[in-house]
């Protein structure tokens, strides 16, 4: 029996190559003052006997593989009038050399998709270059369009699938990312375009100016009905529960205004929240990763993404506007010491301890859960799928002074709908109770590891009575084969089935 579909959903999943490529600099030359980061993009890289696009085998089929900063610039740039042309640099990706840009394009997206992978995505800036063969160039807003009108022409020939735009003198302008957005959907309607939520690392933080405005307000109003996925951006590694948590209930509170169309929240590399509240992910670590020593911290398994991969084949991310969002009022709070850290390198923060609070709890289509803990908490974050019905629940790791991604085990009680729907239960539990909207009468209780898909029957070892399914945390944690794997974070598939 296998409770995961063969089939690859619609997702908007997509790994991205920017950790590695700050690893791959750090592992150079450790001692470096300045990480050159987007120096590490190149064709081998991407595509040698050990490049990055040899990851995710069996898993490349659930993503889309974009190419973060550096790949349509010279070695060395640092200036940030250079970027934005794209046009592929035929001194980073030699087989292109000679090749008109759409051909460049063209070129990549056929190697990756040539892998498994479901397409090619591009990162870019949101603005134009404007320094040219070391010239200074000055474009109208007109020039400005017809400039995105050409590039989404290219893309539409290349079969570019994805656009990350990031970064940029125009970031955060709501007009500008619009315009962009529309020449896209004119020119290449089959470019799938994500905008980022404007901020820093650290914002929203206790210690942070950076908070949020009514600017920050109506940008996401302006934003999530235009674009294809928004992005929480990105966050401090060794705080980013807290803080995705925090940007992700944000985002959902701003998208409750937004009827008709609404992007798709993407929360990055924090999966198991992307699985719990229907966002996508954009995985930034890879099975060959050298664990990013200049920061430093603990091994991060990729394994902890792919469950999450495994869980959206059956619950596929859904827009930010779909259905109720709940968020507590309670509020829990991380904190962590940052060292001081190499410069140039993203994300960038100054030495010193940070505190950062989020709600205790964010669910959609569903109530808040209700967490009792004889200490701290996790952020415990569920949704019901509004199309299939099925149920997800996450409890996260927690970050405390001398402790990083700490299991913080709680006793959880959710009210799901349909026992007939799969349930995903992702994180560390003293006890899991799910109550339905119907009774289970003479069922059977099958569970499935999203890591190492080992299927058990679990009916003798749950207690399953009138409408309430309660899982001991422990078995949770058993099924999930984590011993078998190099994974921290357990992850587990359930289906009741009715007695033959």
């Amino acid at each position: 029996m296998n409770l995961i579909p063969d089939f690859f959903a619609k997702t908007g999943n997509y790994f991205c190559t920017w950790d590695s490529q700050c690893d791959e600099m750090y592992s150079r030359n450790p001692e470096a003052e300045s990480i050159p980061c987007r120096d590490a993009m190149c064709e081998d890289f991407l595509f040698g006997e050990n490049g990055l696009m040899n990851s995710f085998d069996g898993c490349r089929g659930d993503l889309i593989a974009v190419i973060d900063d550096g790949w349509d610039v010279p070695y060395g740039a640092t200036d940030r009038r250079l970027f934005g042309s794209l046009i592929a640099d035929e001194a980073r990706l030699p087989s292109l050399k000679n090749l008109k840009p759409a051909e460049r394009l063209k070129s990549l997206s056929d190697k990756v998709k040539s892998l498994g992978y479901k397409g090619l995505g591009l990162w870019v800036p949101t603005q134009t270059p404007s320094l040219v063969c070391g010239r200074e160039v000055s474009l109208t807003p007109e020039e400005e369009r017809l400039y995105w009108e050409e590039r989404a022409r290219w893309c539409n020939e290349a079969g570019i699938i994805y656009l990350k735009a990031d970064w940029g003198k125009h970031q955060g302008d709501a007009d500008y990312c619009n315009m962009m957005t529309e020449c896209f959907r004119r020119f290449a309607p089959g470019v799938l375009v994500e905008h980022g939520l404007r901020g820093v690392p650290l914002f929203e933080n206790e210690n942070s100016s950076h908070t949020l405005t009514q600017e920050h307000k109506n940008y996401l109003r302006s934003v999530l009905p235009a674009c294809d996925y928004l992005r929480t951006y990105d966050v401090v590694h060794e705080l980013k529960y807290a803080s995705t948590v925090h940007r992700a209930a944000v985002s959902l509170e701003a998208a409750k205004e937004i009827e008709g169309k609404c992007a798709v929240l993407n929360i990055e590399d924090t999966a198991l929240i992307g699985a719990a509240l229907g966002c996508s992910v954009g995985i930034m670590r890879h099975e060959a990763e050298k664990r990013r020593k200049y920061l430093p911290l603990p091994p991060r398994p990729v394994g902890d993404s792919l469950s999450a991969l495994l869980w959206q084949r059956i619950a596929p991310p859904f827009a930010a506007n779909r259905g109720e969002v709940h968020i507590s009022d309670e509020r829990l709070r991380d904190v962590w010491y940052c060292p001081k850290r190499a410069s140039n390198f993203w994300p960038s923060v100054s030495e010193g301890e940070y505190f950062f609070t989020a709600p205790a709890a964010v669910s959609r289509n569903m109530p808040l859960p209700q967490v009792k803990a004889a200490g701290e908490k996790p952020y415990v974050l569920c949704s019901v799928h509004p199309d299939n019905g099925a149920l997800c629940v996450a409890a996260t790791p927690r970050t405390f002074s001398g402790k990083i991604d700490a299991p913080v085990p709680a006793q959880v009680s959710v009210k799901g709908k349909s026992p007939h729907a799969p349930v995903g239960i992702f994180g560390t539990f003293d006890s899991l109770e799910i109550e339905f909207e119907e009774p289970l009468d003479n069922c059977r209780i099958i569970a499935q590891s999203l890591l190492t898909g080992s299927v058990s029957d679990i009916t003798s070892r749950v207690t399953a009575g009138g409408n309430a399914l309660m899982i001991p945390g422990a078995l949770i944690t058993e099924l999930s084969d984590i011993e078998k794997t190099d994974c921290e974070i357990p992850a587990i598939a359930v289906v009741i089935k009715k007695q033959e």
